[in-house]
């Protein structure tokens, strides 16, 4: 949607599934007199509004990140509502702040709009599956603002204490302590509501406390994390260099010796000891169909489109750029000397090399 890309994890459908059949079972029982087709109907119209609604909560976040510059690398809906993929602390407190706010205030202004329709609507179970989707959007919106990673409350906490003591890292450890804790009483709470009641609520609060308190670690590790790479550079993650193409072979020989069965693979091509670019399979064949014996450097993708560092660069911006699934030629003044990736970054710090 807008370019931003719209993942919808399996754990979703499940959901989808088990919350409509929980409403059809609520309208039959509070309005014995609807039938069974206009039952499941209202059950339909409800759990489209509340997963349209959950999808708007995480656009907001996707459209207040574009506003202040930062790419969105995508929307995924899971089980628990959803997250976007942003680097919000990108362009500091301010806008970061501004980017986790956005979500739970979509949430408080869509719970009175369709809090308004429920009492706009004559009693029945079209006022009623609006008065859910109401009330549900109200909860999002105070659940959300809890003080603790990885809830949008935990990113507003993480930015305040950023913008009070400028100090990012201090920030993010303090909001993920507070997550912990967040999550430990929702544990607790579903302990108590055990011992007290027979009903799933109790699971319930365990589940997503649980879900939280292991949010709120990861995030305190990524802390630690940061600091390792901080202090690191290129060359000490680096994999060896991938196999190098001399920019005067024909294409037809490295059809032969490289690509032929690495079709999704690319491979550097060297010149005078340099790199000066990449040759893939497509870009081989495109001009070797017409001309098979004319030199790979003719075919090459330009250096200024692949994605290269330098190996005395600092590793945490490389790795920002990588993300989780891209690689790069790492280059000594122009000379290949190795490779990395974002997998390869992660082995490294668990490593403790």
């Amino acid at each position: 949607m807008g370019g931003i890309p719209v993942n919808v994890d399996s754990s979703w459908l499940w959901i989808a599934v088990l919350v409509t059949y929980s409403l059809w079972a609520q309208i039959h029982l509070r309005y014995p007199s609807v039938s069974s087709g206009s039952a499941v109907a209202y059950a339909l119209l409800a759990a489209v509004l509340f997963f349209g609604s959950v999808f708007l909560h995480e656009l907001a976040h996707a459209v207040a990140a574009r506003v202040n510059g930062i790419p969105v690398l995508g929307i995924t809906l899971v089980v628990f509502g959803g997250y976007t993929s942003a680097r919000s602390d990108e362009k500091g407190p301010g806008p970061a702040f501004v980017i986790s706010a956005v979500g739970p205030a979509t949430s408080l202004l869509l719970g009175a709009l369709f809090w308004a329709l429920s009492r706009a609507t004559a009693p029945g179970p079209l006022s009623g599956a609006f008065g859910y989707v109401g009330w549900v959007n109200l909860f999002m919106a105070g659940f959300n603002v809890a003080p603790g990673l990885p809830l949008d409350g935990g990113r507003m906490l993480e930015a305040v204490v950023w913008r009070l003591c400028g100090n990012h890292r201090r920030g993010t450890r303090i909001a993920a302590w507070a997550g912990m804790v967040v999550g430990g009483l929702l544990v607790a709470g579903g302990f108590v509501q055990f011992t007290r009641q027979s009903d799933f609520l109790w699971l319930w609060l365990a589940i997503v406390g649980i879900f939280i308190f292991q949010g709120a670690r990861g995030s305190e590790r990524q802390i630690d994390l940061r600091e390792r790479l901080a202090h690191a550079r290129v060359a000490d993650a680096m994999d060896p260099p991938p196999p190098a193409i001399p920019s005067t072979m024909t294409l037809s020989e490295a059809l032969d010796r490289y690509l032929r069965g690495h079709e999704s693979e690319a491979f550097p091509v060297v010149e005078d000891g340099k790199v000066i670019g990449m040759l893939s399979f497509s870009s081989a064949r495109e001009v070797g169909m017409h001309d098979p014996l004319r030199p790979v450097r003719d075919a090459l993708i330009p250096l200024s489109e692949v994605l290269t560092a330098e190996a005395e660069e600092p590793l945490e911006p490389v790795a920002s750029r990588l993300g989780s699934g891209r690689a790069a030629l790492v280059l000594r003044d122009g000379e290949l000397v190795g490779a990395i990736t974002g997998g390869g970054v992660l082995r490294w710090a668990s490593s403790g090399r």
